[in-house]
């Protein structure tokens, strides 16, 4: 396998090595195709290009492209047919990976050669053959271990154990690298964040790079996700595909004991809550609807500059021109063109990837009561006093939202989103200017009847390609820390501190104090962490982790179908939402998009045949 594919386009990244002005632009890219392998370990500058390049696998993650893996589950569907996303969402995944899209930021074949570059990195900065100081040696040496920990994190959630490289594999090594067990995949990762974290202590913070605080909360992740029960056999096995599978070591743990583990993932979650602090955690109730609306949005649109965002790929320092973010000439790929990719088509955006009514129905009232379409005062105004999350991640009908075009104005003069249908008293029928059947492309137009405001500027106008946003794209955010914590905390029967825990989070977000215990807290906090982290490549790790696949995908996905029919004896020049001049009908109806049903092989992401054609010592993952 490595020998072929994944070694040449390691060998490809490698003689592509960044040279780097200074940290503020150290993604900037400048390719030293000539350089040769002695030359970079051999002066410092070239030495931290060729680490810093290392970040660059991160691509800008779920910011990076029209598709999002929210899209993948219930929380969202992509707009657009024919891109792969049925894949996941049906089941039609396959060895001959034909049949669904790869996202680089999890695809084995993108991560590979990265890993190389990784060990290539710690292989020559360990020789330091150059005799640089410790000052410049171990601080790279520690980034070096944080990343490949990151990329093998990335491949594990998707695969299990993986094949394991920790030294630099020439082109025509034998391909014989069989995979590893899910342990020994766990413990490498494990080893390489302890050596990143003592390698890393006392380096400055940084948003971009790798430091302690960094390297802490990764931990956090992979020990929460490595405790979860799809690894546990014990309840794995209701899975047919896992229980019929021969190498069970390969996908799960063999031994050991489940409570240990999360033990183990409360204590390293717990250490970074210690070390650092997150943003307005501080309330003693809960904020004011206002005020917890302007929180949520403050967590996502001030970017590396809010204390909750820990680490991810910052667009001022990565630019729009560096290899694995194309662009330049205003045009680029990733964060800068977000509101484009999910925005509305009647801001001539293209909907891409869109919330479903299973997630928008996740979304509690202010109080925290629990939405119920069959709840008739609730279906009669689904969109008033909602928590306050709700009005900082979607835009729905009658929400207000940017100016609109000059050639859209005519349509909308009050700036709101129109994603319904409304009869006028003398018949005429108006299709909402934000809706499929509408004036403007409609192509591109919503099927489910919300977008995306979440990582979208309200402030920057809808004039792309002139105006690209500036939204950092996060990776690691304290906020996931405390929720893995809460989540440990439940798992090792300690519901006080998960309690004391998840309401700092809720009181951020205008939300009551948590009264639920058992059962009912467990599945309150998933909630909670599913409306959190929306679009943030969460859900799609969470749902399979849980062993929640059939909850999220053998449904269907639904559209909010709105109607409003003008009231006798009301006057309407321009329409816009207005109860006391229409009355208003909101109805849930499936949608035939993706004939969404799960299959229990998506549990794991199926190794590409070329790659076990290459290398036959690869063994398949199960359902495959």
């Amino acid at each position: 396998m490595m020998r072929n594919n994944v070694l040449k386009m390691a060998t490809l990244a490698l003689l592509g090595f960044l040279v780097v002005a200074c940290n503020d632009d150290f993604l900037e890219t400048q390719p030293l195709s000539q350089a040769s392998d002695v030359s970079v370990w051999s002066d410092a500058k070239l030495a931290e290009a060729a680490v810093l390049d290392l970040y660059q696998g991160t691509w800008a993650g779920t910011l990076t492209r029209e598709e999002t893996t929210d899209a993948f589950t219930d929380q969202a569907v992509f707009t657009h047919p024919g891109r792969g996303v049925d894949g996941y969402t049906e089941g039609k995944m396959s060895p001959d990976y034909s049949s669904f899209i790869q996202f680089q930021w999890i695809s084995w074949p993108h991560l590979y050669p990265f890993v190389r570059g990784c060990n290539i990195a710690i292989q020559k900065l360990t020789e330091n053959e150059a005799e640089f100081s410790a000052d410049l040696v171990d601080p790279l040496l520690g980034e070096a271990y944080f990343m490949r920990a990151y990329y093998y994190t990335q491949l594990m959630r998707q695969f299990g154990g993986v094949v394991l490289l920790t030294e630099p594999l020439s082109l025509d090594a034998e391909a014989n690298n069989p995979r590893a067990t899910f342990e020994e995949t766990v413990n490498l990762i494990v080893s390489d964040l302890d050596q990143a974290i003592a390698l890393l202590d006392g380096v400055e913070p940084s948003k971009q790079r790798a430091h302690k605080i960094t390297a802490m909360a990764l931990k956090s992740r992979v020990l929460t996700h490595v405790a979860s029960d799809l690894y546990e056999p014990t309840k794995a096995s209701s899975v047919s595909t896992i229980a019929s599978y021969s190498n069970p070591e390969l996908i799960g743990w063999t031994g050991g004991s489940q409570a240990q583990r999360w033990e183990a993932a409360k204590a390293a979650s717990k250490a970074l809550l210690d070390a650092t602090t997150g943003y307005k955690l501080d309330y003693a109730a809960p904020a004011s609807q206002e005020e917890a609306i302007q929180n949520y949005e403050d967590i996502w649109l001030q970017g590396d500059q809010n204390q909750d965002y820990i680490w991810g790929r910052s667009i001022e320092e990565f630019g729009f021109n560096s290899r694995t973010y194309p662009g330049g000439n205003e045009w680029s790929q990733g964060p800068g063109m977000v509101a484009l990719y999910h925005g509305p088509n009647g801001y001539h955006e293209w909907a891409g990837t869109t919330p479903t009514e299973a997630l928008v129905s996740k979304y509690t009232f202010a109080d925290g009561t629990a939405f119920d379409w069959d709840n008739p005062v609730h279906a009669a105004a689904p969109y008033d006093n909602r928590e306050a999350r709700f009005y900082a991640t979607f835009l729905y009908d009658g929400g207000p939202w940017k100016q609109r075009t000059d050639d859209v104005v005519k349509f909308d003069k009050f700036n709101e989103i129109q994603t319904g249908f409304y009869t006028l008293s003398d018949g005429t029928i108006i299709n909402g200017v934000d809706t499929r059947q509408g004036p403007i492309e409609d192509w591109n137009g919503s099927r489910t009847g919300y977008y995306f405001r979440k990582f979208s500027d309200p402030g920057q106008p809808a004039s792309w390609p002139n105006n690209l946003q500036k939204v950092d794209a996060p990776y690691l955010r304290y906020s996931e820390v405390l929720l893995n914590y809460v989540e440990a905390s439940i798992n090792t029967n300690d519901e006080g501190e998960a309690v004391a825990w998840l309401n700092k989070l809720r009181f951020r977000n205008g939300l009551p104090a948590v009264t639920e215990s058992g059962a009912a807290l467990m599945e309150l906090y998933k909630r909670e962490r599913d409306k959190e982290l929306v679009n943030e490549d969460a859900r799609l790790f969470d749902m399979k982790r849980w062993l929640e696949g059939p909850y999220s995908l053998d449904k269907q996905v639904q559209q909010i179908l709105i109607q409003a029919v003008q009231k006798p004896g009301t006057t309407v020049t321009d329409y816009r939402k207005d109860t006391s001049k229409f009355d208003y009908t909101y109805r849930p109806t499936d949608i035939v998009l993706e004939n969404r049903l799960w299959r229990d092989h998506v549990y794991f992401m199926p190794i590409e045949q070329e790659e076990i054609d290459k290398d036959p010592s690869i063994i398949q993952n199960p359902g495959y």
